[in-house]
């Protein structure tokens, strides 16, 4: 794209940024660095991203990665995406306090609020709603005296021992989606957790391991009408009437290409043949347990692996879909099912 900064470089942009605010600020860029022109032959380019989390990488992470994966790690404690106890909780949100803040020190101290705005951006909201107003002063105040004892700490210090800890966790790195299970009407809300060589189906409040379903078991996997669908085959025979299961579940038709894309990522960089996505008249809610193996999977040798930094993405400009680097034509292929869905 025609950067106004400099020609290839890539911004980050928050979550939750609106795209006519991006766009603007854009224009602004262009319209500064050319001394008051607009060019409209410009072209502005978006891209989604996904960094694949491998442990066997670990020992070659950079500093900026490292980092990186504390924020991404923060902002699934807060959101209750990860177990944690409350004592846990203000040990981490202090560290990512002073990763953040640096020290605590007397300028800090002025400010009141400077240990609500610790526990608004790294205590789990979960944890902090059920606080009284006297509560929420204690825990500020746990909180700024867990901060004061990291003074001196360096940042990469810190990220350190911020990692150590998280990732005693066995579904670190994971991404979670909440799902509902329609295999009975009884049925609770679980957490998909799409991890490096499988998919788990963990409890809701506990986060304890219900189901593992290896990606080498997948024979398909994508939309289904309203839900998000899985088949695996079990090569030992243990189920009735069959080797093969399908499994359903109720999500928002964004988060089920969000999944669908992760996995195919996955898979792609796996060396799997991504698996396309069933249409609608081939296999419903109530349709046929047949394998679709032979019908929808591509041809052996069609997928191609993501680039070896582990991000793939989706590029929005010039190129068009599935433009940006690394991304497989399995991968879109099966999301365009997905949509359409």
């Amino acid at each position: 794209s025609d950067d106004p900064i400099e020609k290839d470089l890539e911004h980050y942009l928050e979550p939750l940024a609106k795209l006519c605010d991006v766009i603007s600020k854009w224009e602004t860029a262009l319209r500064e660095k050319g001394s008051g022109k607009f060019e409209n032959s410009r072209v502005i380019q978006l891209s989604y991203k996904n960094r694949l989390y491998w442990k066997h990488t670990i020992k070659c992470e950079t500093d900026k990665e490292r980092l990186l994966q504390c924020y991404q790690t923060n902002a699934q404690i807060v959101q209750g995406r990860f177990p944690l106890s409350r004592e846990l909780a203000l040990e981490l949100a202090s560290l990512m306090s002073q990763i953040d803040m640096g020290d605590y020190s007397l300028e800090k101290s002025r400010d009141v609020g400077v240990g609500l705005k610790g526990l608004d951006k790294f205590y789990p909201y979960r944890y902090r709603d059920a606080l009284g107003a006297e509560q929420l002063k204690e825990v500020q105040e746990l909180l700024i005296s867990k901060w004061m004892l990291l003074k001196g700490r360096s940042t990469l210090d810190c990220v350190r021992i911020y990692l150590t800890c998280c990732r005693k966790w066995p579904y670190f790195g994971a991404c979670l989606f909440q799902a509902k299970p329609r295999q009975s009407e009884t049925s609770h809300v679980a957490w998909l957790a799409v991890a490096e060589d499988a998919l788990n189906v963990l409890e809701l409040s506990t986060m304890a391991p219900v189901a593992r379903y290896p990606y080498s078991s997948v024979m398909t996997f994508g939309g289904c009408q309203d839900d998000f669908m899985l088949v695996v085959s079990h090569d030992d025979g243990t189920l009735a009437g069959g080797c093969e299961q399908k499994l359903l579940f109720a999500m928002s038709k964004p988060k089920i290409l969000e999944i669908t894309l992760l996995i195919a990522d996955y898979m792609n960089a796996l060396g799997h043949t991504v698996p396309g996505t069933p249409q609608m008249n081939s296999l419903t809610r109530n349709g046929s347990h047949r394998s679709l193996r032979a019908s929808n999977r591509p041809a052996p040798g069609a997928g191609s692996t993501v680039a070896a930094s582990g991000l793939t993405s989706i590029g929005i400009g010039t190129g068009g879909p599935g433009s940006g680097t690394g991304f497989s034509t399995n991968a879109t292929t099966t999301a365009h099912n997905t949509l359409n869905s």
